[in-house]
């Protein structure tokens, strides 16, 4: 029986949860996983519907922990890492913003003009008039590369390659 779409459409996004927290998992055996749940979760809706079939599994997160847990190695989370580092630089993309609304405040304030300001070693050009607002980031920032890359590391948790993947977490 083929399942409606709402309930296809519930399916993915659940495994495609679930698929992310086990992204730490081989991935042929990410792959088996991930078909027996497809099967299992339609078979299930046809007794109780989708949306119990789910609610029955639990959380994504807590389904792929039990999942890992029975596995005999772990490794990095890639796919974590980079959703770590993309974070990282989320949050200083967001914070460079506010300092440059801050500088164009400033500038309007006093009458406009153009200001130069330094953030996290960028060089932040800012001209403010009556007409418009104008920004221009150059440079390269140390701290934000060095933060990036401890956000992939951190997320990633790297650090299984060098124990041979033998932590629990």
């Amino acid at each position: 029986m083929t399942l409606p779409l709402a309930d296809r459409i519930r399916r993915w996004r659940y495994l495609q949860d679930v698929e992310l927290w086990l992204d730490p998992m081989p991935g042929r055996r990410r792959r088996e996983v991930l078909r027996e749940l497809r099967t299992n979760l339609a078979d299930a809706a046809q007794d109780v519907g989708m949306a119990r079939a789910i609610e029955d599994l639990g959380k994504p997160r807590a389904l792929a922990r039990s999942y890992l847990d029975t596995e005999p190695r772990r490794r990095p989370s890639w796919s974590l890492g980079v959703l770590g580092a993309g974070a990282v630089l989320a949050v200083a993309l967001l914070a460079l913003m506010a300092y440059a609304a801050g500088m164009a405040d400033t500038l309007l304030a006093t009458g406009g003009g153009t200001a130069t300001g330094g953030f996290l070693g960028l060089r932040v050009v800012t001209e403010a008039s009556e007409n418009g607002l104008g920004w221009e980031v150059s440079g390269w920032s140390w701290a934000l590369s060095i933060a990036t890359v401890l956000g992939f590391l951190l997320a990633s948790a790297s650090w299984r390659l060098v124990t041979g993947g033998r932590s629990g977490g």
